[in-house]
C-alpha cells in the first residue's frame, strides 16, 4: 500500500489504465484486493487528477467492470471541477465509461453537453 501512496496522480491513473488494458488483452484478472487498494488511493488523491487522469481512471474501471460507487462519485466531482479543461478524448472516455458500468450523473452529463456541443467538430 505504501508504494501505491507514493505514485501520485499521473502514475496512479497510468497504473489503472495499464492494468485494465493488460487484463483485457490477456484476459488476466487482477485481484479484488488489488483493485480496492488502488481505488482507495483514487479517493484519497482525486482532487489532484488532471482531466486525462480522471478520464483514464474512469476508462480503466469500466474496462475492468468495476463500479464502486464511492470512486465514481469522486471521479464525477473531479470531472465537474475540471470539465472546461477536458479535451474531446477525455469527454468521450468519460461518457463511454459511465455508460459501460451504468453509472449515471445527471449533473456531470449536463455539464458535458454544455462543453461538448460547441466543440462537436473535435469528435470523430
Amino acid at each position: 500500500i505504501s508504494l501505491v501512496q507514493s505514485f501520485g496522480p499521473r502514475n496512479l491513473s497510468s497504473t489503472f489504465h495499464k492494468l485494465a488494458k493488460i487484463g483485457k488483452l490477456c484476459r488476466w484478472n487482477i485481484s479484488n484486493a488489488s483493485w480496492i487498494v488502488l481505488e482507495s488511493e483514487v479517493i484519497r488523491i482525486s482532487k489532484h487528477f488532471d482531466p486525462m487522469g480522471t478520464a483514464n481512471v474512469a476508462w480503466a474501471l469500466a474496462t475492468a467492470k468495476r463500479s464502486p460507487a464511492a470512486v465514481w462519485t469522486v471521479l464525477d466531482n473531479t470531472s465537474l471541477r475540471n470539465i472546461q479543461k477536458f479535451n474531446a478524448q477525455d469527454i468521450a472516455n468519460t461518457v463511454w465509461a459511465h455508460g459501460t458500468v451504468g453509472h449515471s450523473s445527471s449533473e456531470l452529463f449536463d455539464k458535458i453537453s454544455v462543453v461538448a456541443l460547441p466543440r462537436l467538430r473535435e469528435f470523430n
